[in-house]
């Protein structure tokens, strides 16, 4: 579908590039309030474990228009975009304890408290029509999205009981994420919690990174390409300057199956069940732009 949606566009520009009357530039700037759309993890009851929440953000970018005629034309845009969300988790989980004696590693059950904001920023090509009339002006199109870095923070409790059914004290512990370059399982050890658990001595950082308990894999949590229909209205306060309202949905899947870990169980030999979910960005931008 993604190589579909390029070929028609270049081809679409192709064709209006020939009949172009006029060029005209400008950039336009705004805020983003941004979160993730996609399947939820429920329990045997069927309650959600995850809530996505909206987070904000920021674009700037140019933008040029080909005008056709008075009313119509096609506009692109190059645009830095912050996307992402709060990604909130509460249900019965998993921790993956490894004893520092070098015994084999073990897992404890119980209950897992997620509370991560997400932030990923791309460098979006929005290509649009546009429809001016009078003051207001409509637009409708496609985006491709390029991304560029990707952090998220927050925080996660875990409390639980070991595999004998002693208690486990709960510990509250901070998430410090770079997905683009940490590696698996790192954690900040400068800083740790230390345990006795099931007779055998752990130590927990107290900072964890991207992928301190996720499965194995040379791939990063989230994808590079986000591709996504846009639609909005602006109102033009005088000949150049306007204000504009747009909507970005995501239509492609934006995580790596591979990475995209269920925090609500793990498989019967103990290792990490993945899901592959259809998850996508869903973006509204506020903008304040000029037109030249």
């Amino acid at each position: 579908m993604l190589r579909f949606s390029l070929v028609f566009v270049l081809a679409l520009l192709s064709t209006i590039l020939l009949k172009a009357q006029e060029f005209s530039g400008g950039f336009r700037a705004g805020l983003n309030f941004t979160t993730f759309n996609g399947p939820l993890d429920r329990n045997a009851d069927g309650t959600e474990l995850e809530v996505f929440e909206y987070s904000n953000g920021f674009h700037v970018g140019a933008m040029g228009t080909l005008q056709f005629t008075d009313i119509f034309g096609l506009r692109a845009e190059l645009l830095y975009s912050q996307k992402g969300g709060v990604y909130n988790y509460n249900g019965n989980s998993y921790w993956i304890f490894t004893p520092t004696n070098g015994s084999e590693s073990f897992v404890s059950t119980g209950n897992r408290e997620i509370s991560l904001e997400v932030t990923n920023s791309y460098i979006d090509i929005p290509v649009m029509g546009v429809a001016r009339f009078n003051k207001f002006e409509i637009s409708a199109g496609m985006s491709l999205g390029f991304l560029v870095a990707s952090r998220a923070s927050g925080e996660t409790r875990f409390a639980g009981a070991s595999s004998q059914g002693d208690p486990i004290v709960p510990f509250l512990l901070v998430l410090d994420y770079n997905y683009f370059d940490e590696p698996f399982r790192q954690g900040e050890n400068t800083a740790v919690f230390r345990r006795d658990i099931d007779n055998q001595p752990v130590e927990i950082p107290q900072t964890l990174g991207a992928y301190y308990q996720e499965a194995e894999s040379d791939e990063n949590l989230y994808k590079t390409l986000d591709l996504g229909l846009v639609g909005g209205v602006s109102y033009y306060i005088n000949r150049g300057l306007f204000l504009g309202l747009r909507l970005n949905y995501g239509i492609s899947d934006i995580t790596n199956a591979s990475r995209d870990i269920s925090w609500q169980m793990l498989n019967d030999t103990n290792e990490f069940v993945t899901r592959d979910d259809n998850d996508r960005n869903l973006n509204i931008q506020v903008s304040v732009g000029f037109s030249l």
